[in-house]
């Protein structure tokens, strides 16, 4: 179980506006405002309201760039799942005023004193500062220290975009803003030789790459690590995300979101196949080259397997690894 966090940065030119933390979590810390989201309220809901309560602005201009899990951050004694969700504001009604709680503070960026700040500040913000989105996770300690950490520069950048028309079935319409949309995490999977792998579904005759849907609140990587846990028995490392699959299903209705990330294999830490990976199938094929695993996906027989589904998953593992391809000969 999570709690979900909000945190807003104020920012004028070369300054942005920290406040002094005068009790309760966090007392004594330097940082932006924010606090919990609460029952029915979006987390851009919450933001808003948090620093109208804490510094007594309302921000009418913001764009969310942090997303970051704090595992086992403890608070009032108890372990905690915090997700925090971080914005930066750069328009607003009121001037900063101090509170029974907040003491805001006007600094230079170039000026920043990390210090006075929580420990994973420095490992993420400087990020924010220059313009870029992020992810992040930390492990924390009893102490506030943490002992495991990963951040990750979001990277949205639109691999294809896939309707109905785009694989060969007859072009559809429909209201794509009503459907269903769902969102998951692909895998370029790479060993130590240099193979790619792909999943190999002997009793359907299709390929994937391993991956798989979006749980709860994970984060982008996170469902990623456990996709391929799942599927493969690796453990990943390398990561680094190259953009996003999308394509729109008008016969189900759906609308579904990929995000793609090039890796490598860690630790192979063994796994269980699941019934309906039993019941299609599955293995783990390797690939000498993207070449080789592009002629694979080539290959599947679309119209004889006759499954709707199957038409944009394959052209989409095929987008994906040309383009990945592209990107690492540049």
């Amino acid at each position: 179980m999570s709690i979900h966090t909000t945190w807003m940065l104020l920012r004028r030119g070369d300054e942005v506006l920290l406040g002094l933390k005068k009790r309760g979590f966090g007392e004594g810390r330097m940082n932006g405002v924010g606090g919990k989201v609460e029952p029915g309220e979006s987390v851009e809901e919450a933001a808003i309201r948090e620093t109208q309560e804490e510094i007594g602005v309302k921000v009418t201009k913001m764009e969310k760039m942090v997303e970051i899990a704090f595992d086992n951050l403890y608070y009032k004694g108890t372990p905690e799942r915090n997700v925090m969700y971080g914005f930066v504001a750069t328009d607003w009604e009121g001037e900063p005023t101090e509170t029974d709680e907040i003491k805001p503070e006007w600094v230079k960026i170039a000026d920043l004193d990390y210090d006075k700040m929580w420990v994973d500040d420095r490992h993420w913000l400087p990020r924010v500062l220059e313009g870029k989105k992020i992810q992040a996770w930390f492990h924390f300690n009893e102490d506030d220290t943490f002992d495991d950490f990963w951040v990750d520069e979001i990277n949205d950048t639109l691999i294809d975009d896939i309707e109905d028309g785009d694989v060969g079935l007859p072009p559809a319409t429909g209201d794509a803003t009503s459907y269903i949309f769902k969102t998951g995490a692909r895998a370029i999977l790479r060993n130590e030789k240099g193979q790619i792998a792909l999943i190999h579904s002997t009793n359907r005759g299709w390929y994937k790459l391993p991956g798989g849907g979006h749980e709860n609140d994970e984060l982008r990587r996170e469902n990623l690590q456990r996709e391929v846990l799942e599927e493969t028995g690796y453990t990943i490392k390398n990561v680094r995300a190259i953009g996003v699959g999308r394509n729109t299903r008008h016969e189900w209705q759906m609308r579904a979101e990929a995000w793609m990330y090039l890796c490598e294999t860690d630790e192979f830490v063994g796994k269980e196949q699941m019934e309906d990976e039993i019941e299609d199938g599955d293995t783990l094929e390797w690939f000498d080259s993207f070449d080789d695993a592009i002629e694979a996906l080539k290959s599947v027989k679309l119209d004889e397997i006759g499954f709707y589904g199957a038409y944009f998953f394959t052209k989409r593992e095929i987008d994906t690894l040309e383009y990945a391809k592209r990107l690492l000969e540049d």
